[in-house]
């Protein structure tokens, strides 16, 4: 079983390192450090909004409505930066909005008992459209505090929204590995009815899960509201869902709930960055980028698919022999 946890890990850092080879054989200037510390601060959105779904995920559970919640918060950021509120409260009003939003979803989900695919698709276009009434025309954010964000680095090497991404791995590492809460993700996620036996609110859990969820997307919309600085809600988190799936799978995470770890996900949100990273120096158009990223989907499903089997037939062959 370790052994088989490990490969879910590393296969996506094996991925990545080829990928870069590659780029580099194609473009040398891919190499380069000034690209390097591009990759880094393309990766922190989706890497913490690929945390952020791992979360749903892990419960057994699906979040197609992120990137329209993203799309939200940055529109709250840049309203909250136009009106000259310090930065501070900014950044805990957005966190605060995320948990709600996320709440929400999960009281909608464990409450009322509709399927998540269900009542993230209506959130999808219903948060989608509520981001839109708000973002008539671009909020510009023009906050010292917001755009050192975006821009400052560490020692001159290595950027600050990287830096974010890394603690936001940790910290959700830590949760899922050495707390009680984390412990009953993985139990909601691999049997929620052994769970609810062993006494584990199931429906609390979730919620907890969703709203947690929500943080992630609102350090993401700060994020993004730094290193991109022009709040337009149509521009933002349209197509976010394919490349988080991708980067989910390809982390090692199961579909079915209660596998995977932060670890994967981070080697998963690297490889996506890289390959698109790559694309554009090798001047690939965006059709090639969606194109490879459904590809990818696909062969991690394919995988997960095959490995389920092996195991099934394996404990089938068990049982035979007994």
């Amino acid at each position: 079983m370790k052994s088989g946890r490990r490969s879910h890990e590393w296969a996506p850092l094996l991925s990545m390192i080829l990928l870069f080879l590659l780029f580099t054989l194609i473009t040398p200037r891919f190499a380069g450090l000034g690209n390097i510390k591009m990759i880094g601060k393309q990766v922190a959105i989706n890497g913490i909004l690929g945390v952020s779904l791992f979360l749903i995920v892990l419960t057994g559970g699906i979040d197609i409505s992120i990137g329209s919640t993203l799309s939200l918060l940055c529109v709250l950021t840049g309203f909250l930066e136009s009106k000259k509120i310090p930065f501070a409260i900014v950044f805990l009003q957005v966190l605060i909005c995320g948990a709600v939003v996320g709440y929400l979803k999960g009281v909608l989900v464990t409450k009322i008992k509709l399927p998540d695919l269900i009542v993230t698709l209506a959130a999808k276009n219903l948060i989608r459209g509520i981001a839109l009434m708000f973002s008539v025309q671009a909020y510009i954010i023009t906050s010292p505090a917001m755009l050192s964000l975006g821009s400052g680095q560490l020692a001159g090497v290595i950027p600050v929204p990287f830096l974010c991404f890394a603690a936001v791995a940790a910290i959700t590492a830590v949760i899922l590995g050495k707390t009680r809460f984390g412990r009953r993700i993985y139990a909601v996620g691999g049997n929620s009815e052994a769970a609810v036996q062993a006494g584990i609110d199931v429906g609390r859990t979730k919620r907890s899960v969703y709203a947690f969820s929500g943080i992630l997307i609102g350090v993401a919309a700060i994020l993004y509201s730094s290193l991109y600085q022009n709040i337009l809600a149509s521009k933002i988190g349209s197509d976010t869902v394919n490349t988080l799936l991708a980067v989910v799978l390809l982390g090692g995470a199961s579909m079915s709930g209660g596998r995977g770890r932060v670890l994967g996900i981070v080697f998963g949100a690297l490889t996506m960055a890289v390959l698109n990273n790559g694309m554009i120096l090798a001047r690939s158009t965006d059709y090639w980028v969606t194109a490879l990223t459904g590809i990818l989907i696909l062969l991690s499903m394919l995988v997960q698919f095959l490995q389920s089997s092996a195991v099934f037939r394996k404990k089938l062959g068990g049982e035979k022999d007994r």
